[in-house]
């Protein structure tokens, strides 16, 4: 008798559903042996700044970003000390950045572009830092270099070790390469790469002199 009761005490336990939950979601809602989970407010639209950015529509994107965490944009936040960056504050900062950079400043009103664009790319050294120099974070910051005159010589320096690596994240990376290298194999390589892996080929062509 008392071997069945462990036995069935056994069972009963390994039914208990074992569920994880982060810290950014509400308690569980039980109905009867189901369960539903809500995300924060602040996660969600988070999470939906994130879709925006990645769908291309960059506007939207800093504005859920700003909304989910507070205003972005005024100031490069965890310079010095980027470990000590809140998560959350984190990823937001991250979406406008490259929001900021994939618009030329434009997603904060044409009178504040200049000053965004700088903002941008002084927030993702500190942000690709934070991260061990991730590519993906350094390909953006590369973009955001060559928006300024001064820029384009540290920019062609990023992505060659990108490439060099074997760590170049996107098509978008390898284009940029290209258009920036007055190599050219390195020109034909990057054009190859880029239609490798981008959605639309016919998109990874260099720019000739005078064009935008």
């Amino acid at each position: 008798m008392k071997l069945i009761t462990r036995l069935a005490l056994a069972v009963s336990l390994s039914a208990v559903p074992v569920v994880s939950t982060v810290a950014t979601m509400t308690p569980a809602l039980a109905c009867g042996n189901s369960y539903r989970y809500e995300l924060d407010p602040k996660t969600n639209m988070l999470v939906r700044a994130e879709e925006s950015l990645h769908e291309g529509d960059f506007k939207k994107a800093y504005k859920l970003a700003a909304e989910a965490t507070g205003a972005v944009g005024k100031s490069v936040e965890g310079k010095g000390s980027p470990s000590k960056l809140d998560p959350m504050r984190a990823r937001a900062l991250r979406v406008a950045a490259i929001a900021a950079i994939k618009t030329k400043g434009a997603v904060a009103g044409d009178k504040q572009a200049l000053a965004t664009q700088t903002w941008a790319i002084d927030q993702l050294r500190v942000l690709a830092d934070r991260e061990n120099k991730n590519p993906y974070l350094m390909a953006r910051l590369a973009e955001g270099l060559v928006l300024q005159p001064e820029g384009a010589a540290e920019a062609l320096a990023i992505l060659a070790k990108l490439a060099d690596d074997d760590m170049m994240p996107d098509a978008a990376a390898w284009l940029l390469y290209g258009q920036l290298s007055s190599d050219d194999k390195v020109k034909t390589r990057a054009v190859e790469q880029c239609k490798l892996r981008a959605n639309d080929p016919a998109t990874c062509k260099l720019k000739g002199p005078g064009e935008s």
